[in-house]
């Protein structure tokens, strides 16, 4: 699972848990080239990418980054949307 959160969650999180591998993994550090590696994607109607992406780095030169790929519902096997889609989202586990 992936969530966004804001500095000032972050802080009320961390305040609110106990040292451990949960509250190491929140305080660790953004990469310093996630930026330029969000930055370096080619990205097309389809396919986006937000600069505060998470980047996983590879043995070799490069890593892996985090995008948004736009699915639409006949692709995914849904059937089309009768409204604006608001009443048909629900949430799937995978």
């Amino acid at each position: 699972m992936w969530i966004r959160l804001e500095k000032d969650e972050l802080d009320l999180i961390l305040k609110s848990i106990p040292e451990g591998p949960l509250a190491e993994k929140l305080r660790k550090p953004v990469d310093p080239d996630t930026a330029a590696f969000a930055a370096a994607v080619q990205t097309s109607d389809d396919l986006e990418v937000d600069l505060d992406t998470i980047i996983s780095r590879g043995d070799d030169d490069g890593a892996f980054v985090m995008t948004w790929t736009w699915v639409s519902n006949e692709r995914a096997g849904l059937p089309p949307s009768n409204d604006d889609g608001e009443g048909l989202h629900r949430d799937h586990i995978l």
